[in-house]
């Protein structure tokens, strides 16, 4: 089982999911968290409670908005002291389609390679160019 996790500076995380489920009229389960990075200790401390989940073949999935915003750093030191990168799937630069493909897939896929693909086929399907 995967653990969706949702975080970024400020209250990207929460605001990302609201989002996603308003546009796909759908609802998170309990094993999606969307942390607010707004104050970075208290960041850390709900990372690691979601980091206490993690059992047996659990895994994380990361939805981040950049990889060294200073949430990004803190979750990287949490998944190192708990020994927790080889159970993670970090993704940088995530959007609203990137949420609602993870939310529809993620228990679905079974490799992390497979929902790479998927989440980048998802993601890159929704961009839309206007202008010369």
């Amino acid at each position: 089982m995967r653990k969706l996790v949702l975080f970024g500076e400020g209250n990207f995380g929460p605001a990302l999911l609201e989002s996603a489920l308003t546009i796909s009229n759908g609802q998170a389960d309990a094993d999606t968290f969307a942390l607010d990075g707004t104050d970075v200790l208290k960041f850390r401390r709900n990372f690691e409670s979601v980091c206490n989940t993690v059992y047996n073949k659990d895994s994380l999935l990361l939805l981040s908005d950049l990889s060294t915003s200073s949430v990004s750093q803190e979750a990287w030191l949490v998944l190192e002291k708990r020994d927790l990168l080889n159970r993670m799937l970090f993704v940088s630069g995530a959007s609203v389609p990137t949420v609602m493909a993870a939310l529809a897939y993620k228990d679905e896929v079974e490799t992390d390679e497979e929902l790479m693909k998927v989440l980048g086929a998802q993601t890159k399907s929704s961009l839309i160019f206007f202008g010369s």
